[in-house]
């Protein structure tokens, strides 16, 4: 049997929209260099794991950033004075385990994702390489943080291409020169708000005479991001690999998603960091639940009590603002996630406007005349819908905001022609048990837009929502559609939502 020897040149065929390639694994949304963060990372759709590779006092190589403990144990030692029995039984102490790179290496093989390594001593990369190698990964690049470490890596022969990572105020392409670096890393995340406008005419001038695909710093503004998706690299690292791996492209055509309660399987229900999950992602909606506090104000909250989700106790209603700005709403979900809030509506509206993304809010409890002229002083009424289980609720919102979407569900009603009829619903929304192609198509032809619920997990389910067509999707799994949804696109499907 011949050994595995990858193609060292994959990277120049590569084609598209940039490479995902998540930084430390997903660190947005787990502890960085953790078996979670990286198959986190799978599930929002990177490409490739950038990984920090060490060595222990036994010569074991983990993936780990730093060269002590300090920060990650609160121990004052060097990463290089412990064994790697005793680094885990340290990490793990603190929550925070760091995997062997043979366990990373071993998942990446599994899930199919490309790596992206970042080796800080010479023997910790040729250990890891060979553990690439075991586990036949053929999408690999090799960082080096020096010219003379890029061409000593070149020297002995390394079997996957090395790029060279360049800080802020060098020309990378002398250094690329230099020590033949065959991809260049500019690490110029600290260039100010802006630092997209560093890679300008002159600077892709310089990468295409010479031959250079370009891999970006790590970066999360959407902004910046923006910009970069439009420019001629070949990955862009980011802590938030989800805004590089976004679910619609240029050409395709998918169903709206409403992501229920945010991306609520990747961070806590109803907080921002789900609602930067899913916007990040490029779904087009966030469902929020509001209610509203013992003082008047409105907050972003599913339940009646406080107790599932949050550190607070009893009724939402029976306590202040003020009393539940104080609450951890994180941890029930992960000890990442620990310094997550129940958001105010206005925090909630502000970062909807601020990722450019769209609402659909669902009142709980709380005056809906109130929230609703909150919502339109922020966003426009075709960027956000309205549902209450209250219809009277939904009638109010009609009469004062005539422009307002709303949404009605078929099985509130005798049959779906009184739903059509109750108050003008903009958005009928089906479940997994009564949508059926005839009442969608009655739906389509009295100008409605249909929805379809479905918050499990079932690809076959999916699959059978997929044949009927609905303009939005309802769901808590809107990672998963979008990798259901391109196998289908891979295959050549003849739906008519992939012409």
């Amino acid at each position: 049997m011949t050994s595995f020897q990858p193609d060292r040149t994959w990277f120049k065929a590569h084609s598209g929209p940039p490479l995902s390639i998540a930084h430390r694994g997903a660190s947005a949304y787990a502890y960085d260099n953790t078996l979670e963060a990286f198959e986190r990372a799978h599930e929002l759709g990177a490409d490739m794991w950038e990984v920090d590779v060490r060595l222990t006092a036994d010569g074991i190589p983990v993936a780990f950033h730093d060269a002590d403990l300090k920060k990650t144990c609160g121990v004052d030692l060097a990463l290089s004075e412990v064994t790697a029995a005793r680094l885990i039984e340290l990490t793990d102490a603190v929550g925070r385990p760091a995997p062997l790179f043979s366990e990373i290496a071993a998942l990446a093989s599994n899930l199919g994702a490309g790596i992206y390594l970042d080796a800080k001593e010479s023997e910790a990369a040729s250990l890891a390489i060979a553990e690439l190698i075991a586990n036949r990964i053929e999408r690999v690049i090799v960082g080096a943080n020096t010219p003379a470490y890029c061409a000593e890596l070149l020297e002995k022969g390394c079997p996957y291409p090395v790029s060279i990572l360049v800080g802020l105020g060098l020309d990378p392409f002398p250094i690329a020169d230099q020590c033949g670096a065959e991809i260049v890393h500019p690490c110029w995340e600290r260039a100010g708000d802006r630092p997209d406008r560093l890679l300008d005419d002159t600077f892709f001038g310089n990468a295409e005479r010479r031959g250079l695909p370009v891999v970006i710093w790590h970066e999360e503004r959407k902004d910046v991001v923006d910009a970069l998706m439009k420019m001629p690299v070949l990955g862009i690292c980011s802590d938030q690999p989800e805004m590089i791996a976004r679910y619609k492209f240029a050409g395709l055509k998918r169903p709206e998603i409403v992501c229920h309660r945010g991306a609520c399987k990747v961070a806590p229900e109803n907080t921002s960091a789900a609602a930067q999950a899913a916007w990040g992602g490029g779904f087009d909606y966030v469902e929020i639940d509001v209610r509203e506090t013992a003082d008047g104000q409105v907050v972003v909250h599913h339940d009646v009590t406080l107790d599932r989700t949050t550190t607070g106790e009893g009724p939402l209603a029976d306590q202040t603002s003020r009393e539940i700005a104080k609450l951890d709403a994180g941890s029930w979900f992960s000890s990442f996630f620990q310094d997550e809030k129940v958001p105010e509506l206005a925090e909630a509206l502000d970062q909807a406007r601020s990722w450019q993304g769209k609402l659909y809010v669902e009142i709980k409890q709380a005056d809906p005349v109130d929230v609703a002229q909150a919502v339109f002083h922020k966003l426009s009424p075709e960027d956000v819908f309205f549902w209450s289980f209250n219809q009277k609720s939904l009638l109010e919102i009609r009469e004062n905001f005539p422009d307002a979407r709303l949404m009605a569900r078929p099985e509130d009603y005798e049959n779906l022609e009184d739903c059509l009829n109750a108050f003008g619903a903009d958005i009928i929304e089906f479940n997994v048990r009564n949508a059926n192609a005839a009442d969608l198509e009655a739906v389509r032809k009295a100008g409605r837009k249909t929805m379809v619920a479905y918050m499990g997990s079932d690809p076959e389910v999916f699959d059978r929502l997929f044949q009927l067509q609905p303009d939005v999707l309802n769901v808590n799994e809107p990672f998963l559609v979008q990798r259901l949804l391109s196998q289908k696109e891979n295959c050549g499907t003849n739906n008519a939502w992939f012409v």
